[in-house]
């Protein structure tokens, strides 16, 4: 899209008194009313600290830094300590009628906050007062505020100095994008990389001259119309008198449209409308690789991959629901030979609320494998129930269960696995005649943690385990793959422990609230957990069951 002119308004188009009531709860900030920061107060429940519109690359982008673990690593991250308060997750996901916000670019995309900058321009005495406040940092600081003389300067604006200025060719009525979002709303854009990151995610409009009334349109609602609007880049100018929008995606019911037919069925295990579980099924690949992501023929897995058929299985957000995801996302990823549970966020701030779950180790799996071998036991690795539920595992402390622990680093990382066995089972081709089934619950997420510690540290590696099971004998038990299921997942419900989702479950009824049996409150009677287990896989029973049978059947003979 080309640039806009500056100051070249339409003549047919005329200006309309905005309002709350006018535009259903949208925040409207104008910058020279001095209730601006009361609004911007009374409407925090509706503006997002999120931008959601990133895409399916960006994504992918974040999960090729993953490492390929069985516990998961997190998708998102916050490397700047200016973004904190953007990855709060509670903010966005109060669900919206679409029909009171005006439209954004592209389709999909609704404005949640306007900002009309005032004819008289920018107030530039507010980046002066900062550049020269900020030598008395510390002095006048508080609540994330110094004194600049002439009234409350936001810390942030420090960053603008007069040479910064003099190099954008910064005036009253001439500013960047950027500096004008750090301008005209300070609290959500107190830093310009968070400002600058607003308009490269495509977030940020700019409208010149006022909103039109789309006449062609039964609602007769304010738009921002392509011939007159862009979607700021940072480079992008702001002018007097003109409209800055920020807009979010807003479920509209429905997934994009797929071109290619269903790969496989993926069983939902829960789902609700931000965020689901699924079962991942052995030997089907998380993501393409990186060469493969169109899908094309070739020697990868197409569309016989977990995000192929995320679309097919899951039911999109209901209409309205605030900072949807375009198409489902996997929050962390199981290894292509692994099977069971896999979490898939359908908003960012569910995304991002689950991968701050795993950074603080909420999230409690248990996986289950079959083991090639007895794993030994030692008294001085050994935990009791109480110890391991102190550790922080989802153990019954009350029963008389033992449990081992391994503390073995992996590439100079703390590496932790409890496990405890479960089955032992007599085999022709095994170690020592023994199949083990074994509960493995990780406590960190390594680097194959789990085989690695079976095999280097126990040295029963998993049966089926190509890399690391050591060659000789074990090739015979590799015919039926890896063993080795996900099978259990306990975490925090990313939307309903919000300070808006809380509201919604107080809401409900019991009967309504624990429908699906997966949604219990936790020890302390206030967080909402969710529980999901699912069956082992057939293999697993039929493979043990197989394997003792033959060895009864020789040793009879």
């Amino acid at each position: 899209m080309s640039k806009l002119s500056p100051k070249k308004y339409d003549s047919s188009v005329r200006r309309k008194t905005i309002n709350n009531n006018d535009l259903g709860g949208i925040i409207i900030n104008h910058s020279h009313s001095s209730s601006a920061s009361k609004k911007r107060r009374m409407n925090d429940s509706i503006a997002s600290s999120y931008n959601s519109a990133s895409t399916e690359q960006s994504f992918h982008r974040l999960f090729s830094m993953m490492k390929d673990c069985e516990d998961t690593d997190t998708v998102v991250s916050s490397t700047n300590s200016d973004d904190a308060s953007e990855d709060d997750p509670f903010e966005p996901e109060e669900r919206m009628d679409t029909l009171t916000l005006p439209k954004g670019m592209p389709d999909g995309f609704y404005v949640v906050k306007l900002i009309e900058v005032p004819m008289e321009g920018f107030d530039l005495k507010t980046l002066k007062s900062s550049s020269k406040s900020s030598s008395d940092h510390g002095k006048g600081e508080k609540n994330g505020h110094i004194d600049g003389g002439g009234g409350s300067v936001v810390v942030g604006l420090s960053s603008l100095s007069k040479e910064n200025l003099d190099r954008s060719a910064i005036t009253s009525d001439n500013c960047t994008a950027p500096v004008a979002l750090m301008l005209m709303d300070p609290e959500e854009y107190p830093s310009l990389s968070r400002a600058r990151k607003a308009c490269r995610k495509g977030n940020i409009l700019v409208r010149r001259g006022p909103l039109r009334i789309d006449d062609e349109k039964m609602d007769k609602r304010e738009i921002f119309d392509p011939k007159h609007t862009v979607r700021a880049r940072v480079g992008d100018r702001v002018y007097p008198g003109d409209i800055i929008g920020k807009q979010l995606r807003i479920g509209d019911g429905c997934y994009p449209s797929m071109t290619h037919p269903k790969p496989f069925d993926l069983p939902v295990v829960y789902e609700d409308d931000h965020f689901a579980i699924v079962n991942k099924p052995a030997g089907v690949p998380m993501y393409p690789p990186k060469n493969n992501q169109d899908g094309k023929q070739g020697k990868g897995p197409g569309r016989m991959t977990v995000r192929s058929a995320l679309p097919f299985a899951l039911t999109p957000p209901r209409v309205g629901t605030m900072a949807i995801i375009r198409r489902p996302v996997s929050v962390h990823r199981l290894d292509k030979p692994t099977s069971g549970l896999v979490l898939v966020a359908k908003t960012k701030p569910a995304m991002v609320h689950l991968s701050q779950q795993f950074v603080n180790r909420k999230v409690k799996k248990t996986y289950t494998a079959i083991v090639n071998g007895i794993p030994d036991e030692p008294t001085e690795t050994r935990l009791s129930s109480q110890q391991a539920y102190d550790l922080g595992l989802d153990v019954p402390k009350d029963k008389d269960i033992c449990w081992q622990i391994i503390d073995q680093t992996l590439e100079g990382k703390s590496a932790l696995t409890l496990w405890r066995p479960l089955e032992y089972v007599k085999s022709l081709k095994a170690k020592d005649g023994i199949l083990t089934l074994v509960e493995l619950k990780p406590m960190t997420g390594r680097h194959h943690q789990l085989r690695r510690h079976m095999s280097q540290v126990k040295a029963c590696p998993l049966v089926g385990d190509s890399i690391y099971d050591g060659g000789g004998n074990a090739v015979h038990l590799r015919e039926r793959g890896l063993f080795l299921c996900s099978n259990k997942i306990i975490l925090e419900h990313p939307y309903y422990n919000t300070d808006i989702g809380k509201k919604e479950w107080l809401s409900m009824g019991d009967e309504e609230k624990y429908a699906n049996g997966k949604i219990r409150l936790a020890e302390d009677g206030v967080t909402i957990q969710v529980h999901a287990s699912i069956e082992l896989p057939n293999k697993f029973r039929s493979f043990l069951s197989n394997e003792g049978e033959r060895a009864s059947k020789f040793s009879e003979e």
